[in-house]
């Protein structure tokens, strides 16, 4: 038998989801970026040498990308996660209005409707 659960609880569960997917991405980036660049640097002074210095371009540049990847799951998403949520409640709001004067529509043509057959 499953219980059910509160808006709330629903919102905080999948922040906490989404929070653990990004850091996970992440990670995997982080290791990537690792692993790759230890093996350019290898590569670079290995077969250029020491005359020419290349793989801290690489390096840098990738660097920054890791930098705005680490700051996405650890500092924005949380309140990218709120504007989210704000935006689907507003929508999910806009529906209900809709929803709402559908209705009372439906509601006031069915009202017309039987004083209409019952004046007959």
């Amino acid at each position: 038998m499953t219980d059910d659960i509160s808006l709330d609880e629903y919102k905080e569960a999948y922040r906490e989801m989404r929070l653990e997917e990004s850091k996970k991405g992440f990670f995997g980036h982080l290791a990537t970026y690792v692993l790759v660049n230890i093996i350019l640097i290898v590569i670079n002074l290995t077969v250029t040498g020491d005359d020419v210095l290349w793989f801290f371009f690489p390096l840098i540049v990738w660097g920054v990308g890791i930098v705005m990847n680490y700051l996405q799951p650890f500092h924005w998403a949380e309140s990218r996660l709120e504007e989210k949520e704000a935006m689907i409640e507003s929508r999910a709001r806009e529906k209900e209005m809709e929803w709402n004067q559908k209705r009372t529509l439906f509601a006031n043509r069915e009202k017309k409707h039987d004083t209409s057959n019952n004046s007959r």
